[in-house]
């Protein structure tokens, strides 16, 4: 398989690539499987000797029903995979020659065909992120002391009026985070990041264990009170205590590898979004974790992989270019 495929390529050739990516050396029928199929060609309409089904290469897909051509969703995609921190609408707009909002509904089409659920076993890493605004910044520390105090303060003067101001800035910097709960493997590269959206954050942690942790045996985190909840079910809670500078559990356990993971998920929210609407932001997350997770694998095969993401019912097959 040829790897080293250039954006060129891509725009020269997107029908018959796209037509490989999505269906491999097999056209597959999406209502009945069959693999009996009448014009299997690249951008005709193929009809199933089967089922009578007619469709095409975007039928059942996100690209279903689109006004733009393929060439300019294969450079999206190129440039989507090619950027471990993501792309923001206005580059991507500038890149493929398309207005913002066509180019930010395309992003969040491909981020909604990106959720994934981990298989994790034996040893699992639990860590918390606070996302948000930035309220270390002057303009938001000068917004919130624009806003005059009520009545009862307004005989503060000197340090008890910085003290107050300071208690404002902060109540408000704790509303705007979200608190993102991060999912990995002790021995294996896989990552799950999810928000929690609960105010009792100990009561999530806890129902994600009959989802996703009946074969975990050990838990490592932080000293956090959110996992004291893991206690209950869980024996083997091997617990880093960051506050007293202990990187490493009791048995030598370390939890180093999504503090890693959330520095490079921090500068790619300040650095190339800013900002994330929190209607939105399962979608981000799950763009970060699947590039993450498949990040040591070649270009054309995580395109492979996405097709098989926005395309639900049929995987394509090992393709050879």
């Amino acid at each position: 398989m040829d790897t080293q495929i250039t954006l060129e390529h891509l725009y020269h050739h997107s029908k018959e690539i796209f037509h490989r990516l999505r269906w491999g050396d097999l056209v597959a029928c999406p209502e009945c499987g069959s693999y009996h199929i009448y014009n299997p060609g690249p951008g005709q309409l193929h009809i199933c000797a089967d089922c009578n089904n007619r469709f095409s290469d975007t039928s059942n897909t996100i690209f279903h029903s689109t006004k733009l051509p393929l060439s300019k969703w294969l450079a999206a995609i190129y440039y989507f995979l090619q950027t471990s921190r993501g792309v923001s609408s206005y580059t991507l707009a500038k890149l493929i020659s398309v207005s913002q909002p066509t180019a930010w509904g395309m992003l969040m089409k491909l981020r909604s065909s990106l959720h994934h659920d981990i298989q994790v076993h034996d040893t699992v890493i639990l860590d918390e992120i606070y996302l948000g605004a930035d309220w270390k910044k002057k303009p938001y520390r000068d917004k919130i002391k624009k806003i005059p105090p009520p009545p009862e303060f307004w005989n503060l003067q000197g340090k008890y009026l910085k003290d107050y101001y300071k208690k404002q800035i902060l109540t408000a910097a704790a509303a705007d985070k979200v608190c993102v709960l991060g999912i990995s493997a002790y021995n294996e590269r896989s990552l799950m990041l999810l928000p929690i959206t609960t105010p009792n954050r100990s009561s999530f942690v806890k129902s994600l264990k009959n989802k996703y942790y009946d074969d975990v045996s050990t838990f490592v985190t932080d000293e956090s009170h959110i996992y004291r909840s893991l206690e209950e079910d869980i024996p083997n809670h091997e617990v880093c205590n960051h506050a007293a500078h202990l990187y490493t559990s009791e048995h030598h356990y370390s939890s180093n590898r999504l503090e890693g993971v959330f520095s490079h998920l921090r500068r790619m929210v300040r650095g190339t979004y800013q900002w994330w609407s929190k209607k939105y932001y399962q979608n981000y997350l799950d763009e970060f974790s699947w590039k993450w997770t498949h990040s040591k694998l070649p270009l054309m095969r995580r395109m492979e992989m996405l097709f098989e993401k926005v395309d639900g019912r049929f995987c394509v097959n090992e393709i050879a270019w």
